[in-house]
């Protein structure tokens, strides 16, 4: 029954806290959600895209200076 009573507890506390808190401090910017393909095979799936839109001449490339 101690296992029960201290879900009890922790959830009570976890409740009480979020409902003492003001409401500016709970406004916290979120962080940038990653792609899950960045996050899962780091780099390389951005590196493909490039290589890929660049070959089939999808993407704008920029102008030099003066040109």
């Amino acid at each position: 029954m101690s296992e029960g009573t201290d879900l009890l507890k922790l959830v009570t506390n976890r409740v009480a806290a979020y409902l003492t808190t003001p409401a500016e401090e709970k406004e916290k910017p979120s962080k940038p959600r990653v792609p899950w393909t960045t996050q899962w095979f780091g780099m390389v799936p951005m590196g493909m895209q490039i290589w890929w839109d660049d070959k089939r001449g999808k993407t704008d490339k920029p102008q030099a200076p003066g040109s």
